[in-house]
């Protein structure tokens, strides 16, 4: 019988599954929520998904003095 590799929307759904429920989103974690699949593949995957939902960084806040920033 031949495997079959486990798709992104499986990942994905794994991957979301376990952010909502406040756990590390990892190839181990999406591999026992589905039961299947090579860390090889999971890895793939949550690499593009990770990417997909990264956040911006926020731009650091400089801490001018008042007389440089006032007119």
């Amino acid at each position: 019988m031949v495997r079959q590799e486990v798709t992104f929307d499986e990942v994905t759904a794994a991957a979301i599954s376990l952010q909502n429920d406040g756990k590390q989103v990892s190839i181990e974690g999406v591999r026992d929520i589905l039961g299947t699949g090579s860390p090889n593949a999971i890895h793939k995957h949550l690499t593009v998904w990770r990417a997909s939902n990264a956040k911006p960084a926020e731009a650091p806040k400089a801490d001018l003095p008042e007389s440089i920033v006032a007119p």
